[in-house]
């Protein structure tokens, strides 16, 4: 055998050497079959409750749904925070925020790259700071003007959209919103009206960007039994899992 070709044959073994090395590596770094989720958004994300505690949400009955199929891999929803707004999303992922999950130091960029499945609930509070109050009932016989709000968060909304599938590159769930104020009955229809309004432009938004949306709308119509504290907004861990199950059933 002359030399070259005994080179030629050196080459052949080192290179399936580094393939092997290479596709081991990315064997025991994460399993195909498994999902690592994130949950981002502001406080029904992160599941607080109608008395202020955070209690188990639906991003946790997701996990559990995963981790009872065998296909839970990495689970966070500590990157969803009360009050969160579009701009605290975009700064979470610009400035690479971290977090510690059991024991370890969590990078968001990082953590939405390795993703395969993020859900992601956000522009409520942004539509919120643009309310007064003391003016509520006023502002809700002008449903046009408040529309037209509800479009400039819907592009707000789009940013993190952009921004958030620069780094997730699988599957992205954006969920919708309910009527947070039932009891409200004087105005239910326009609060009704401008919930769908929003909800549309999300449905449009995830349409154009190919990405999922679940509706929540009617988990909460006339059922005001998820939302027992009049004084708050928030549902409690029957509504919770009553989110998750549709999104469950999105991921199915």
């Amino acid at each position: 055998m002359g030399d070259k070709m005994k080179r030629i044959i050196a080459l052949v073994i080192l290179v399936i050497a580094v393939l092997g090395v290479f596709i081991t590596h990315k064997t025991l770094s994460k399993d195909s079959m498994r999902i690592s989720y994130i949950a981002l958004g502001d406080s029904v994300a992160a599941g607080r409750d109608p008395y202020g505690a955070t209690v188990y949400g639906y991003p946790d009955y997701i996990k559990d749904y995963l981790e009872e199929n065998d296909k839970l891999y990495f689970y966070t929803k500590d990157f969803s925070k009360s009050g969160y707004t579009t701009k605290d999303i975009i700064n979470e992922i610009e400035g690479n925020y971290t977090k510690e999950v059991d024991g370890k130091t969590i990078y968001l960029k990082e953590a939405l790259r390795e993703s395969d499945l993020v859900t992601l609930q956000i522009g409520a509070n942004d539509f919120i700071d643009t309310l007064s109050i003391s003016e509520l009932e006023s502002m809700l016989n002008e449903i046009a003007s408040l529309k037209k709000e509800i479009d400039n968060v819907i592009t707000k909304v789009e940013s993190v959209i952009v921004l958030l599938k620069q780094y997730a590159k699988e599957q992205i769930i954006v969920i919708g919103y309910y009527n947070p104020l039932p009891r409200f009955t004087t105005y239910k229809n326009e609060i009704n009206e401008l919930v769908k309004y929003f909800n549309n432009k999300l449905e449009e938004l995830c349409e154009e960007y190919n990405i999922y949306y679940v509706d929540i709308f009617d988990i909460f119509d006339n059922n005001e039994e998820l939302l027992p504290n009049p004084f708050d907004i928030h549902t409690n861990t029957d509504g919770y899992k009553k989110i998750a199950n549709r999104i469950i059933k999105s991921i199915e």
